[in-house]
């Protein structure tokens, strides 16, 4: 029997998907593997081409779309057939075009539609405006997988791990488990994200697009799709088919999953062949091949076509309301490592996998809240976690750089923001509670938050202490205002270290009580 390759697709496509959530899984992880845990993220050409002409240097890492430029070069858009894990879960979810069972014919001119998405990339990145990357569909799986796959799976794991820790004999194995998953599959609480909905929705929409046809979102809007068709359309080995021995029977256009056949099977459009060679098997006259015979090919889209797309990406990079980068809010807080906002929005791709990989959840994807340029990147939200003393996670995982890799001394000396004390919503200051969690949980060697007694006592008989700032000691990493118990507004909270103290002049009822100076910039005292 010959070798045909469409028998083993789905096992090749079946490896490269759960190598996806494999390497998800363990790119927090410091494992030595001989190549990048965000292999497929490093393998995306579109993102090495954005971070190429927004002015970044080609990072080691993102090499690997060498590689795929390579293969497209030679087979065409082989990478969407059998490795792009979001092409896999569409073919998965191919019956869902049964439903409504469309007449492909009628979506035919939306073809150019992907190129027009692949305009908008470049040229918005041209002006160094990154946010429409979260239409690449590898950053559309990966940042859905942070926010809605991972968790729960968490949740699931955890919920069993709580039913199954009763039993003493099981209780030892748990244990040793959950050790293991920690960080990985297992967190310490359940993992939130503030936008996680609208995330969701978007691959909902993109997989539910299916009803209208297999693949709907790979044929007609993906803009990697289209940036690996126009490297399929010169590609070396391609479809042919053997004029003399084909019937004309459209079999092969019929099953083609990609709509991708025409001319009564003589004509096939090299930019949108997967290569998953369904044609060949289903032929009844063998007269399909792969090979180096040119074969006719669509004609490419029309110079109009081409035009509209880069002015209408051009004039969408001048109208929408992008906010002027530099007017940064007093309250946005990047990862460790961010010193540049600006540079910073350039980079980022929003792949969520710095959200996936930080175990206090304390990473969350903006959504409108700091302008449109920052739509879904990460900040840090302290309602809902801290940042780690011990993690220097999310700069090993991000893939272009915008979170920079540091060492771990190095980490625990950068400074996120600055501290600052509202002693109009401090326990102690403004009830007289005996409240010392901030002091007690603040990891700086040298203490940033110090201890006044008063020689008084709360109901408790705790003694009551007033705490203080040291900032120069401080580096923002917002475990004080994590756990500080005051509801709603905290009594102590972290802002960017250029912004001044926004409690100055505020009532004070203590203010220079007991030699404490207004603007907490006293050093001495009792932790």
């Amino acid at each position: 029997m010959r070798f045909r390759l469409s028998n083993y697709r789905r096992v090749i496509q079946a490896f490269f998907f759960i190598l996806f959530f494999v390497l998800l899984g363990i790119a927090a992880q410091q494992i030595t593997l001989w190549f990048p845990a965000q292999l497929f993220l490093a393998s995306d050409p579109l993102v090495a081409l954005t971070s190429v002409i927004v002015g970044l240097p080609l990072l080691s890492i993102l090499l690997y779309s060498v590689i795929t430029f390579v293969v497209s070069l030679l087979f065409g858009r082989v990478f969407c057939g059998y490795a792009c894990p979001t092409g896999t879960l569409l073919d998965i979810l191919s019956p869902l075009a049964k439903i409504l069972n469309i007449n492909q014919k009628v979506f035919r001119k939306l073809k150019v539609v992907p190129l027009i998405m692949l305009s908008i990339v470049i040229i918005f990145s041209v002006f160094k405006i990154s946010v429409f990357m979260v239409f690449d569909p590898i950053v559309l799986l990966t940042r859905t997988s942070a926010v809605m796959v991972f968790p729960a799976i968490n949740l699931v794991l955890s919920k069993m791990a709580e039913g199954l820790y009763g039993s003493l004999s099981l209780a030892r194995s748990i244990d040793a488990i959950s050790m293991q998953l920690n960080g990985i599959l297992m967190f310490k609480g359940p993992r939130v994200f503030d936008s996680s909905m609208w995330i969701i929705m978007l691959f909902l929409s993109v997989v539910s697009l299916n009803v209208l046809g297999r693949r709907f979102w790979c044929r007609y809007l993906c803009p990697l799709g289209g940036l690996l068709g126009l490297i399929g359309r010169v590609s070396l080995f391609r479809k042919t088919t053997d004029a003399a021995t084909c019937s004309g029977c459209m079999k092969c256009s019929k099953t083609c999953e990609m709509d991708a056949i025409a001319g009564k099977g003589l004509i096939t459009d090299t930019s949108y062949c997967v290569a998953c060679m369904k044609c060949r098997k289903i032929c009844p006259n063998d007269a399909v091949a792969w090979g180096l015979k040119p074969e006719l090919n669509t004609e490419i889209p029309s110079r109009r076509t081409a035009v509209t797309a880069m002015g209408g990406a051009i004039a969408a990079a001048y109208l929408i309301p992008f906010k002027a980068k530099g007017n940064v809010s007093p309250t946005l807080l990047r990862p460790p490592s961010v010193t540049h906002e600006d540079e910073f929005l350039d980079k980022c791709i929003r792949c969520g996998e710095c959200l996936k990989t930080c175990p206090t959840n304390v990473l969350q994807p903006s959504l409108l809240q700091h302008g449109l340029e920052a739509f879904w990147t990460p900040h840090m939200d302290f309602s809902a976690g801290f940042c780690d003393w011990s993690c220097d996670a999310c700069g090993k995982v991000c893939p272009t750089g915008a979170i920079k890799e540091l060492k771990l001394k190095e980490k625990q000396k950068f400074v996120i923001g600055k501290a600052e004390i509202d002693r109009t919503r401090c326990y102690p200051w403004v009830a007289g509670h005996g409240c010392q969690i901030c002091a007690n949980l603040c990891p700086t060697p040298k203490n940033s938050i110090m201890l006044k007694d008063t020689g008084k006592y709360d109901p408790s008989g705790m003694m009551i202490v007033l705490p203080y700032m040291v900032k120069e000691n401080c580096i923002g990493c917002g475990i004080c205002q994590a756990n500080c118990p005051v509801h709603g507004d905290k009594g102590i909270n972290v802002f960017r270290t250029e912004v001044k103290n926004p409690y100055q002049g505020r009532f004070n009822p203590h203010a220079g009580m007991m030699g404490f100076p207004q603007n907490d910039t006293q050093t001495t005292g009792n932790r």
